[in-house]
C-alpha cells in the first residue's frame, strides 16, 4: 500500500526491523528523525523528539493498525483522534507490521516520560506465528517479511551496500535464489497460538517493569473484520474481499483461534496488573475498515473514541511494582 500508493518504501531500522524512513515529508505521511510517524494535537505537531522536549505525555504503541495505515493524512491517525479527545499529545511509535519485542524496543527510550501506555495490538505476533513457515518458537519472534530478510540474508552485507551504490556483485542473482517457501503446517496451529500470546506477554512483562509505577498500561487487542464479525458495509466489500486469506492462513483459521488468543492475553494481562480489553469490529458503524485489520479515518476516528472511553470510565489498575 505504502509503495504503490504513494511511493514510500521500508527503511531497514538496525533496531526495529522495517520502518519508514526518517524525515519524511509528504501530504499524507511525515516522519521524525527516527521515523515514527508524526501526530496531530491541540500544541501543535508530535514527533518523538517535541514530545520529550515537552515533557512527555501518552504514548500509542503497536504495528499497522496503530500506525495509521489508511489514514489520509497524520491528523486522521488513532494518536492524533485521542489528542484531540483528550486534550493531550499522543507520540505514535507504531511500527509497522512489527512484533511485540519490536515494538517493545520501540517503546524503551520513552517509557520515562510516558503517563499513559495504551499497546493497540495484537495481531502483530498473531498473524507473524500463524503464518510463519519456520519455527515460530524464535526468541525474538517470526516477522511479517520474513521472506524480504531472508533473502537479503542471502547476501554478504558489503555485497548489499554495493548494490545500493549501482554496482552489481557477482553471482548476486544465484546468492538471492533459493528454494519457494512451504505452505504453513496448519495441524500446528494451536500451539502457535500459545506462542504468540507468550511472546506477547513476555514483552509486555518487560514493558511493565521498564515504565514508572505510576505510568497507566492499557492493553487494547485490534479487531478484526469479516463477513462474521460484523456486517460489512456495501462500500467495504467494494474495496475488498474480506473472506481471502491473510498471509496464507485461512480467513477461517484466524478466526476460530482469536477467541483462546484473547483469552490468554487478558488472563497474562490480569496477573501482571496490566488493564486489558479487547475492540470488537461489530462496535464500529458505517465504512470503517479497508481490510480486515486496517481501519479507514473514519474506523481510526471510532477507534479513538473507543480507547478514549475505556480510559475515561474504567478505573485505572494500580500496576504490581514487581512482576514476574
Amino acid at each position: 500500500m505504502l509503495f504503490e500508493q504513494m511511493g514510500i518504501d521500508l527503511y531497514p531500522h538496525p533496531h526495529l526491523g522495517f520502518t519508514l524512513p526518517p524525515g519524511h515529508r509528504s501530504a499524507v505521511i511525515n516522519t521524525d528523525g527516527e521515523g515514527f510517524r508524526i501526530s496531530d494535537s491541540p500544541f501543535g505537531p508530535v514527533g518523538s523528539e517535541s514530545w520529550l522536549e515537552a515533557g512527555g505525555g501518552d504514548l500509542l504503541l503497536g504495528s499497522s493498525v496503530a500506525f495509521g495505515m489508511a489514514a489520509g493524512s497524520d491528523d486522521a491517525t488513532p494518536a492524533s483522534q485521542l489528542a484531540a479527545l483528550t486534550g493531550r499529545r499522543w507520540l505514535n511509535l507504531a511500527v509497522i507490521a512489527a512484533n511485540s519485542l519490536q515494538e517493545l524496543i520501540a517503546a524503551i527510550p520513552y517509557l520515562h516520560a510516558a503517563s499513559t501506555v495504551v499497546l493497540f495490538s495484537g495481531f502483530g505476533n498473531y498473524m507473524a506465528v500463524m503464518r510463519t513457515r519456520k519455527s515460530p518458537g524464535s526468541v525474538f519472534g517470526p516477522i511479517l517479511y520474513e521472506g524480504t530478510y531472508a533473502k537479503l540474508t542471502q547476501v554478504p552485507l558489503f555485497d548489499l551496500a554495493e548494490l545500493a551504490s549501482g554496482r552489481m556483485p557477482e553471482d548476486f542473482e544465484a546468492a538471492t535464489s533459493g528454494p519457494p517457501e512451504e505452505e504453513t503446517d496448519l495441524s500446528t496451529i494451536g500451539a502457535r497460538v500459545e506462542t504468540a500470546a507468550s511472546a506477547q506477554l513476555r514483552d509486555l512483562t518487560f514493558l511493565a517493569r521498564a515504565a514508572d509505577p505510576r505510568t497507566r498500561i492499557v492493553f487494547c487487542l485490534q479487531p478484526w473484520a469479516s463477513p462474521r464479525t460484523r456486517d460489512l458495509t456495501p462500500e467495504e466489500l467494494t474495496h475488498y474481499d474480506f473472506q481471502k486469506s491473510s498471509w496464507g492462513v485461512p480467513n477461517e483459521v484466524l478466526e476460530e483461534h482469536l477467541d483462546p488468543f484473547a483469552a490468554m492475553l487478558a488472563a497474562g494481562c490480569e496477573q501482571l496488573g496490566v488493564e486489558f480489553f479487547e475492540m470488537k469490529a461489530d462496535e464500529f458503524v458505517g465504512t470503517c475498515f479497508l481490510t480486515n485489520g486496517i481501519l479507514t479515518d473514519e474506523g481510526n476516528r471510532q477507534a479513538a473514541q473507543i480507547i478514549h472511553r475505556y480510559l475515561s470510565e474504567t478505573p485505572a489498575v494500580r500496576r504490581r511494582t514487581t512482576v514476574g
